[in-house]
């Protein structure tokens, strides 16, 4: 018995001896940690618990050249509570304004906000969320709430700001306003990103749970990007945007795209793509314009001419024998859909002779084919424009050597062969417009920091002289005969001149099994006299018609017509008018908003209190979209014609 109870008392005092060797060691390991590791562990411990987070900085606004907000950044808050934090007089004494105040914004009831916040002090939740996605009036209203107007140290009042990108106005292509992110870089926000993007913060955050972390100071505030302003015209945008979806939804064509510029500058005033949609309508899903470098066809014609011109080779009463409307030449034969017998090279530009304008460059240039393809490349035909939008596509001309055909020459002269983007060969008709002086096709105006102007940019030519003013005015005569009397004379008008070309391109030829696709364009400028715009018009794949006539230059028209001859709709930001008053010198202290509501255009309404301004736009059918409280004092579109689903946006005095 007696060794029995030695046994269990020895291997007792072996298992103390082992608790007390393990705490020992422990204690040991603590003091060494203490003295030795204390860098080490204190790194691990804010690594563990703590991250440095990037904030990203808001992106700049986009706007027309005109001052119509494109697109926009906007704030949306996300409210959370550490209810750790409040102490427990604080917390008793207004729980109950709290959740009434809750109650009112977000119309539930005050005991489901009791319930909720009641729950989370009992597990001491650090981060529950209140709010997500509140805008700046909810925010600045949510802050002002009992236990959360102490903040966030006293009243565990947390923040956390995100932004978001929108489009702010219709008429505009999702695709051509574009976009900078995980997709990469497209259309203006693309384009311009260096200057719309700003520079990210730094944020300190630590760690609530493992799925969650709470921001706990900045350690460097964002800087906002610059605002861009574009040379686009919205009034001009609005026209060309609407005369093409027209267009194309009676032509029931694939897709198209409409570019207008200003002739002096080279800036792009309007510029919009479409395309047909599974559900048969139509979106800007991408950039044709821009990116798309097809055989043109028949408005190559007027490249041929003005090299024909400027070599002093002919004069527009040339004369050239189309025979019977087609000539074969060597194994080919090429065909007139237009004429015979003995035209001028007026006439073969007007009514589009690719026999007439194919003899005649033969006739000149075929012993020594490289002198057409300096003269052309002369001008830039064989080079992108290096628009600032990414994605442009490079021309393609033939060079002359060995896989030279002896047909090319007589190919590429009525724009088969070569390959050319729309607003390619709107720069050349440009030049021609603007006297010979060929200018870099511009989207940029300027940039401004906190509304101080920081850059402002210039037009660039990049040929000053393309062909002898001689050559440039008989070439400017011809296409101004070619709509009066040509294949375009169905859009002449004795009201406003028009110059331009007409072309027809059959595409996916060697696709048998398609039928017959093709091309329909039209380009040129107005007022012919004096041009101010020139306009390119392409329509691919229409059903119903395919001429460029029939298809492309009633859009041209439609254009020209209402960017010209109605130029009152480009209305100023403070009209005189009725429907837009200047407010600043009419407002009274206590003057209530009133608004006509069937007025076509959007009111001005800075000046006026945002409690009278939104509802009274929202009556109009006008999404609105304000930060800020008070007064208006800025406004994104003024005078515009109302639209359904169009968005305005005001900034409301802080």
């Amino acid at each position: 018995m007696n060794n029995e109870r030695k046994k269990i008392l020895a291997r007792t005092y072996l298992v103390a001896a082992l608790i007390l060797l393990f705490a020992v060691s422990v204690f040991a390991r603590l003091i060494y940690i203490q003295t030795h590791d204390t860098e080490k562990y204190k790194n691990l411990a804010q690594t563990t618990n703590f991250r440095n987070v990037e904030v990203v900085a808001a992106r700049g606004n986009l706007y027309a050249s005109d001052g119509i907000l494109l697109a926009t950044t906007i704030t949306k808050y996300d409210i959370y509570m550490d209810m750790k934090t409040i102490r427990n007089e604080l917390y008793q004494n207004n729980i109950g304004a709290l959740c009434d105040s809750l109650q009112k914004m977000f119309k539930k009831p005050s005991f489901y906000f009791y319930s909720k916040l009641n729950e989370a002090r009992k597990k001491e939740n650090q981060y529950l969320k209140l709010a997500k996605g509140l805008d700046y009036e909810q925010f600045a209203r949510l802050k002002n709430f009992p236990i959360l107007n102490k903040g966030k140290n006293k009243g565990g009042f947390i923040v956390e700001r995100r932004t978001e990108r929108i489009k702010t106005i219709s008429g505009f292509g999702i695709r051509t306003l574009g976009f900078d992110d995980e997709r990469g870089k497209s259309g203006l926000e693309g384009a311009f990103s260096c200057y719309l993007k700003g520079k990210n913060g730094r944020e300190i955050q630590q760690r609530i749970n493992q799925k969650q972390w709470k921001p706990i100071n900045i350690e460097l505030e964002p800087q906002d990007g610059n605002d861009v302003y574009t040379t686009i015209d919205m009034r001009i945008q609005d026209i060309a945007y609407s005369a093409l979806q027209e267009q194309l939804e009676k032509s029931e064509a694939d897709h198209g795209c409409a570019i207008v510029m200003e002739v002096a500058t080279g800036k792009i005033v309007a510029l919009t793509n479409l395309q047909r949609t599974k559900d048969g309508g139509y979106d800007d899903l991408r950039n044709f314009a821009v990116w798309e470098a097809a055989e043109p066809g028949s408005t190559f014609k007027s490249i041929s001419m003005l090299a024909l011109l400027d070599d002093g080779y002919v004069e527009p009463n040339t004369t050239v024998d189309i025979g019977p409307g087609y000539w074969k030449y060597y194994k080919h034969t090429i065909r007139d859909d237009h004429g015979s017998g003995i035209i001028t090279l007026s006439q073969v530009l007007s009514q589009s002779s690719n026999v007439g304008i194919s003899k005649t460059v033969d006739k000149y240039f075929s012993k020594n084919p490289q002198d057409f393809l300096n003269k052309i490349n002369s001008w830039g035909i064989n080079k992108k424009t290096d628009i600032d939008i990414p994605g442009e596509s490079a021309p393609y001309i033939p060079k002359y050597g060995k896989k030279w055909s002896p047909v090319t020459l007589a190919w590429m002269s009525f724009g088969y062969g070569v390959k050319l983007t729309p607003l390619q060969i709107l720069t050349f008709y440009n030049g021609v417009a603007n006297n010979g002086k060929l200018m870099k096709p511009q989207l940029l105006y300027k940039i401004e920091s906190k509304g101080i102007v920081t850059e402002k940019f210039t037009p660039i030519v990049i040929n000053q002289k393309m062909a002898s003013q001689k050559a440039i005015n008989d070439l400017k005569k011809m296409l101004t005969y070619a709509v009066e009397t040509g294949t375009s004379k169905s859009i002449y008008t004795p009201n406003l001149s028009m110059a331009g070309k007409t072309g027809t391109a059959q595409v996916e030829y060697w696709n048998k099994g398609k039928g017959r696709l093709y091309q329909a364009s039209f380009c040129g400028f107005f007022p012919a006299d004096h041009p101010e715009y020139s306009c390119i018009v392409v329509i691919n794949k229409p059903k119903k018609g395919f001429y460029g006539s029939q298809v492309a230059a009633p859009v041209f028209k439609e254009i020209a017509g209402k960017v010209y001859l109605k130029k009152p709709l480009n209305l100023p930001k403070e009209d005189k008018s009725k429907e837009s008053q200047n407010i600043n010198v009419l407002l009274t202290k206590n003057q209530k908003l009133t608004i006509n509501p069937s007025t076509a255009l959007v009111p001005n309404v800075i000046g006026y209190y945002g409690k009278d301004a939104i509802p009274a736009l929202e009556n109009l059918g006008l999404k609105v979209v304000y930060s800020g409280n008070g007064k208006v004092i800025e406004q994104s579109i003024i005078g515009y014609p109302i639209k359904k689903g169009m968005t305005v946006y005001l900034k409301l005095s802080a």
